[in-house]
């Protein structure tokens, strides 16, 4: 039993390895992106057009892989390589919408490709500590947006920002060693009808949860260039508003985890997370924009541990299929909310307005744990 123990242990800890270097690429490039292509002219109707491909792109992956069968090691490494590309696309390609739609969808791949074989595996050997890893989880890329947009910040306006893409791109030669190690090349298959019966009284959490997340991700990162307009601004301003957020996610995840009282922390926090992405819309100039999104990314960086973590109490086999079908709703609740934002974009011409709509989706989230309790165990 130890030596299991510690096997799961050591595995663990090469998960987290995976995912730090994973993270700290994407944090590097990732802040610079949509900043790139406004400079070379992009409107921000076409930044937010540019979303649905993130969005569309693991529905046509997991359609495609529907029945199929695959190693979860394979699956990963090939996520590897198309982030890779990715932004091997931004560093050397034309700064036109095509190359960021090109960009988006290959990012996207990965939310089945990398992110279903990891988290199967990552919750799998965290039993017992769902909301804690959770916590790890949610706050490692604000840890990271602490100094790595500042750094690229320093680095692209010394060099350009393709220098920060090609960095970004190379970093993740450094995942392919510990994913090997990491993964086993166990076979997964997955059905996505099964899938979807097995979230059985999840699947509006799953939805709602995507749609607030991919509408946010559109507006949070087009509004912000309304206010950052260099590299080293933006770099800044992306550090001072994931300042707060860190700390607070680890202490109430260890309440959580030992008290188990899911429920009351997702109505907390939801409420806050959809109150104050509300009060976003209300920020129309720089200082209260970045206090507005503070104070969002510090409820965020505490609710978000839950949504997963009340999945995992509830599914303890076939991580692997629950996690698929997870993505499977998530991105079609992604499409919808950034639907949302270009509606308000295009149509209405105030993107801000988007914020309050979403708002008001998450605020939702507790209420239908409610109406799900029947079909739900939550704490």
């Amino acid at each position: 039993m130890p030596d299991h123990k510690e096997g799961e242990r050591g595995a663990l800890v090469r998960l987290l390895a995976v995912y730090l270097l994973w993270n700290a690429a994407g944090v590097l490039g990732g802040s610079f992106v949509y900043l790139y292509f406004m400079a070379a002219g992009a409107s921000m109707a076409g930044l937010v057009l540019s979303f649905f491909f993130w969005a569309g792109a693991p529905i046509l992956v997991i359609r495609l892989m529907d029945g199929r069968k695959a190693g979860m090691r394979t699956l990963l490494l090939a996520g590897v390589a198309i982030q890779a590309a990715s932004y091997f696309t931004l560093a050397f390609g034309p700064p036109a919408l095509i190359t960021l739609c090109a960009f988006s969808f290959l990012v996207g791949m990965n939310c089945f490709l990398f992110w279903v074989p990891f988290n199967a595996m990552f919750f799998e050997l965290g039993r017992g500590r769902e909301a804690l890893l959770g916590s790890v989880y949610f706050a490692i890329n604000p840890l990271f947006g602490i100094f790595l947009p500042l750094i690229g910040g320093a680095i692209a306006t010394a060099h350009g920002l393709g220098l920060v893409f090609l960095i970004a791109a190379v970093s993740y030669a450094a995942v392919v060693p510990l994913a090997f190690l990491a993964l086993d090349e166990r076979e997964f298959r997955f059905g996505l009808g099964r899938c979807l019966a097995g979230l059985k009284g999840f699947k509006t959490l799953v939805f709602l949860e995507g749609v607030y997340g991919g509408g946010m991700a559109a507006a949070m990162a087009v509004i912000a260039l309304l206010y950052f307009g260099t590299p080293a601004e933006l770099g800044l301003y992306l550090a001072v508003t994931t300042l707060f957020s860190v700390l607070a996610s680890f202490v109430v995840s260890r309440l959580s985890d030992r008290s188990r009282k899911r429920k009351r922390y997702i109505g907390i926090f939801g409420s806050g997370l959809g109150v104050m992405s509300a009060a976003m819309s209300l920020a129309k100039s720089a200082l209260p924009w970045s206090a507005a999104v503070s104070a969002r990314n510090f409820f965020s960086s505490l609710f978000y541990p839950f949504t997963t973590a009340i999945i995992m109490d509830n599914k303890k086999e076939s991580l692997g299929e629950a996690m698929a079908g997870r993505e499977w709703l998530l991105n079609y609740g992604r499409l919808l909310g950034i639907a949302v934002v270009l509606a308000c974009t295009v149509l209405l011409n105030d993107i801000h307005l988007s914020l309050a709509l979403l708002g008001l989706a998450i605020l939702a989230y507790p209420a239908v744990i409610e109406l799900k309790k029947k079909h739900i165990s939550v704490e």
